[in-house]
């Protein structure tokens, strides 16, 4: 439905007199946060438990916590070596809980109750979501859910039955790992019950493309699935516009992403790998730094460039309203589109035969800003508590955990560990909280901070600044 609203417009359509003056007391930002941190927290208590694990400091606990929530996948302990049962279950349920979005759930939950979302509700989900007409709320939160459980259930179908088949595997142990790595990898986290990730797979014809295919979906972002899922039922006669730009733009990345990827690492990473092969690598390559997380091939064993080109896939993301993290495909995709527009001095931007409202460019171009200040500050202070070494290894821990992704160059101690496994306690907090910061959004992060401020109504003399 190309009435698909975005944030200003949607909360302009709710019919609430004296909605504004509710929105400004609710704060939805803050409570957003709170709300995830308060499952972290829950998530740090479990894993604290004696029976969770083999031994876990406070920090780790914490650190696996806000990995699991963020859907990230960066590890500090080995995940099917230092958890026990108990703990694997807990960092799975975060994983699910995090990548539907708690919102989603809960939303769900009040609705099988018969209750009426509330605004402060609606607000949240909103916020949640980053893209809603208050409208179908109800619907919505039902299609995400129907939707995730769908897709899940038919990954973790087909890996069970090519691991028992394929790989011998018992039926339990089958069915527990196909249903753990399809959970993770629709909800874009990258954790594995196997230590070394997905690397013994890097010649299966089936593992890496189910994989691809479950973080693809759910990297789109629940708005195009659920729109497609309307336009497949004949309820809509088109995709809307940010469908189309989701899924465009989406293609472009991977395609151009498994070409660069392909073409550096064809006699490098991938030189031992059949002609076939080499190209699934370099596909599977190009889809899991948009905030995946697994790897075929080793990511430590890639060439420089390699890695400073996966740092900007990584720091684009996902899609909006999905499981991943980043700046979102359609803010690169409008802050480019700014650019070329001003290159071009035209008025206004013209994509898929559309106009942009010039605040959802004010909005992309923010949210590019904001970030990059949180990844430089963040890496900074990561090489400073490192003691000044491994500037490039912290940056691409950085960006991996800004994105949500889990990619990692590799502990030096333990091969299997990410290199966040090396830092301090503080060089651990720092990647906590750009984790937080990554899943949660920047936009949320300053609308909590500096939401409520008085404006005037006097309207000053315009400045003429000098720029460029």
């Amino acid at each position: 439905m190309e009435e698909m609203r975005m944030k200003g417009s949607a909360f302009k359509s709710f019919p609430l007199a004296g909605s504004l003056k509710v929105h400004s007391a609710v704060n939805p930002g803050a409570l957003l946060l709170l709300g995830y941190a308060i499952m972290i927290l829950t998530g740090t208590g479990l894993l604290s438990l004696p029976f969770a694990s083999h031994g876990c400091s406070f920090i780790d606990a914490l650190f696996t916590s806000t990995s699991a929530t963020c859907v990230t996948g960066l590890i500090v302990k080995d995940t099917p070596v230092d958890f026990t049962l108990f703990g694997q279950i807990v960092i799975l349920l975060l994983i699910q809980i995090g990548g539907l979005g708690y919102m989603t759930l809960s939303s769900a939950f009040f609705f099988l109750l018969g209750q009426k979302a509330t605004l402060r509700h609606r607000l949240l989900m909103k916020e949640s979501i980053n893209f809603l007409s208050f409208g179908n709320l109800r619907r919505f939160a039902f299609t995400i859910i129907k939707v995730t459980l769908v897709v899940e259930a038919l990954g973790a179908l087909v890996l069970t039955f090519w691991f028992r088949f394929k790989y011998g595997m018992e039926w339990g142990q089958s069915a527990y790992y196909g249903i753990f790595h399809s959970i993770s990898a629709f909800c874009n986290a990258g954790f594995s019950t196997f230590s070394d990730n997905l690397g013994r797979f890097t010649q299966d014809p089936v593992v890496g493309p189910v994989i691809a295919a479950l973080i693809i979906s759910g990297g789109l972002g629940f708005i195009v699935i659920s729109d497609i899922y309307k336009r497949i039922k004949g309820e809509n006669m088109r995709l809307a516009s940010h469908t189309k730009l989701v899924l465009i733009s989406t293609a472009v990345l991977i395609c151009v992403g498994a070409l660069i990827i392909g073409i550096a690492e064809w006699n490098g990473a991938f030189r031992d790998l059949p002609a076939g092969y080499k190209i699934l690598n370099a596909f599977f390559a190009s889809i899991t730094p948009r905030t995946a997380g697994y790897n075929l091939a080793a990511v430590g064993g890639m060439r420089s460039y390699t890695l400073f080109f996966m740092m900007i896939l990584m720091f684009i993301g996902a899609s909006p309203g999905g499981t991943g993290g980043g700046v979102k495909t359609t803010s690169f995709s409008l802050l480019l589109a700014e650019v070329i527009r001003v290159l071009r001095g035209r008025s206004e931007i013209v994509m898929l035969k559309r106009s942009i409202k010039p605040e959802q460019v004010q909005r992309s171009i923010t949210i590019v800003v904001l970030s990059a200040l949180l990844v430089l500050t963040s890496t900074f202070l990561c090489v400073v508590f490192n003691g000044g070494k491994d500037i490039s290894r912290s940056a691409f821990e950085v960006f991996s955990a800004f994105g949500t992704v889990g990619l990692s160059m590799g502990s030096k101690t333990s091969p299997v560990l990410s290199f966040a496994a090396d830092f301090n306690t503080w060089g651990k907090m720092v990647l906590i909280l750009t984790m937080f910061f990554g899943k949660v959004g920047t936009i949320t992060i300053g609308s909590a901070l500096f939401s409520g401020g008085s404006s005037t109504r006097v309207r000053p003399a315009k400045a003429n600044i000098v720029v460029g």
